[in-house]
């Protein structure tokens, strides 16, 4: 994580208060997806991305997100639940894999109870990242930006 002062982040997105930088280059380009049904949960995350100058789709399950993504939704991120009803993140993520044909569109898993063989699947399957629920929003900042950026 880049940490800077107010003055080195000058001309740059910033979170107020430690100045996490992120690239701006990357700031409203494609849109992340945000996947959750707690509608309450992924208003916060949305809320709190598009503060940060990223442009954010959701959907309440792994299957409303398959749709979107096949009826033509292009994005670089997504971000998913991993328990979810009717599609979960982990067979959301190996359904994923199907329908990308080798574009680079990677996955950020979050659970709030998430064993180290959940985790390791979610790796194996293709997750850029898995973190654990309740995360901290500035450390999720710093991996989003990590995967806009690679």
């Amino acid at each position: 994580m880049n940490l800077e002062t107010k003055s080195e982040a000058e001309g740059r997105r910033s979170i107020p208060g430690n100045y996490v930088t992120i690239p701006s280059v990357y700031h409203m380009n494609k849109p992340i997806l945000l996947i959750d049904d707690d509608r309450s949960l992924r208003r916060a995350l949305r809320l709190y991305l598009e503060s940060s100058g990223f442009t954010c789709k959701e959907a309440d399950d792994g299957r409303e997100a398959l749709v979107l993504l096949d009826g033509g939704l292009d994005v670089d991120l997504i971000i998913s639940d991993y328990h979810m009803p009717v599609i979960n993140g982990l067979d959301f993520l190996k359904a994923l894999s199907y329908r990308v044909n080798g574009q680079n569109v990677r996955v950020i898993l979050l659970s709030g109870n998430m064993t180290r063989e959940m985790k390791h699947e979610a790796k194996q399957a293709g997750a850029f990242e898995v973190l654990a629920k309740p995360y901290d929003y500035q450390e999720l900042l710093a991996v989003v930006s990590r995967a806009c950026t690679q």
